[in-house]
């Protein structure tokens, strides 16, 4: 063998030799580390165990806490749930009280207002029935005092109250008929048509209207007072007045039967009027029948001195009279009263009127010799009807 392979084997050996020894090093040293490892682990383990048991202890007691936190959390839920249940309950109720609040004080507002205006509107109608009351006292006295001055045959007077009266009450129909047959009585024909005709237009009884225009056409144009008179007894039948209107039209156009019959007619219906039992009185006179024309003239006056106690005699109760004394032939006495009529008649017309009636029994008792004296006062002062 050579030198030189020797030496390499050796050194093979060797290397081998060392290899192998330190491979048991090393195995040896993985072995107790593995050893070391293990008992590491073994150790870990035991502690691991513990620590996870108590890691294990402690989730569960952290899951019983978390399920309490999540009852409570639950419970806070629900309860701010409700809260807030209800509180929306009482933001809606707070929300509908403020409208009803505010419906309320708006109502309160409006109801204070109409209050308000209707309280303006009373104090302004207590203002207005106040001025009304107070005009229709005014109104009833004027009218009163109109009424009294007629009757009493002062048409001068009748006419200045009963124009006051109307200067408060345009519209008083009643008012203005009766100064329309003032007028007329003082022969303001013209005024008096247009009183009469408006008297009507305002709604005054049409019975009255038409028996108001009849007269005033009378003596200016008898067909057209016939037409009026006609249509008054028409409206109202069972008007006296209505029907001596016609007897006086009747007794003008010297139809005295239909006269006769219009006063029988007037005294059917109305017995205690004075004027148609003096008005048939004069017609029973013309007929001839004395007797019955003293019966009638008595009756006339014995109403007149009923109705007429403690009242001033106007004119119509003066020819009343005087036209019982001519029929009692107690010729003296009746001086007197034709006296009273001339002295006493306000108008032409009026004097015209009862002249009419003083002239009318005395041709029926065939004195027409006294017209002159009974007449000549009464016509000196107003000129004779032609």
């Amino acid at each position: 063998m050579s030198p030189l392979a020797a030496p390499a084997t050796d050194d093979l050996a060797e290397i081998a030799e060392l290899v192998v020894t330190w491979s048991g090093v090393v195995l040896g040293g993985f072995a107790l580390l593995m050893a070391i490892l293990t008992v590491l682990f073994v150790g870990a383990g035991f502690f691991g165990i513990r620590e996870l048991r108590s890691i294990r202890r402690t989730g569960a007691d952290a899951r019983r806490e978390l399920e309490q936190q999540k009852t409570i959390a639950q419970d806070v839920t629900s309860n701010t749930n409700r809260a807030i249940k209800a509180a929306t309950d009482l933001s809606e109720e707070a929300t509908s009280l403020l409208e009803r609040a505010r419906t309320a004080v708006d109502m309160t507002e409006t109801q204070t207002e109409q209050v308000r205006q209707l309280s303006a509107r009373l104090q302004t109608q207590i203002h207005d029935l106040d001025q009304r009351m107070n005009t229709m006292v005014e109104v009833s006295y004027l009218f009163n005092q109109g009424e009294e001055a007629y009757h009493e045959g002062q048409y001068d007077k009748a006419v200045e109250f009963l124009r006051r009266a109307l200067q408060l009450q345009p519209k008083n129909a009643r008012v203005r008929y009766r100064l329309g047959r003032a007028l007329t009585n003082l022969g303001r024909d013209d005024e008096a048509l247009t009183e009469l005709t408006t008297a009507m237009a305002d709604g005054h009884d049409p019975a009255h209207g038409e028996r108001g225009l009849a007269w005033l056409f009378r003596h200016s144009d008898p067909a057209r007072a016939d037409e009026h008179a006609e249509q008054a007894v028409s409206v109202a039948p069972r008007n006296a007045a209505n029907w001596n209107v016609i007897g006086l039209l009747r007794r003008d156009q010297e139809d005295l039967e239909g006269a006769r019959k219009a006063h029988q007619k007037a005294h059917d219906l109305e017995p205690n009027t004075i004027t148609t039992s003096f008005y048939l009185a004069l017609l029973a006179a013309r007929a001839g029948q004395l007797t019955r024309a003293r019966q009638w003239s008595e009756e006339a006056v014995t109403m007149l001195d009923v109705e007429r106690r403690a009242r001033t005699v106007n004119i119509w109760a003066s020819v009343i009279r005087w036209s019982d004394l001519i029929l009692h032939d107690q010729l003296d006495e009746a001086d007197r009263y034709a006296a009273e009529l001339a002295e006493n008649s306000p108008s032409r017309r009026r004097a015209h009127e009862v002249g009419g009636h003083m002239r009318f029994l005395l041709r029926s008792l065939d004195h027409a010799d006294l017209e002159e004296r009974y007449l000549h006062a009464l016509e000196r002062k107003w000129g004779r009807r032609r």
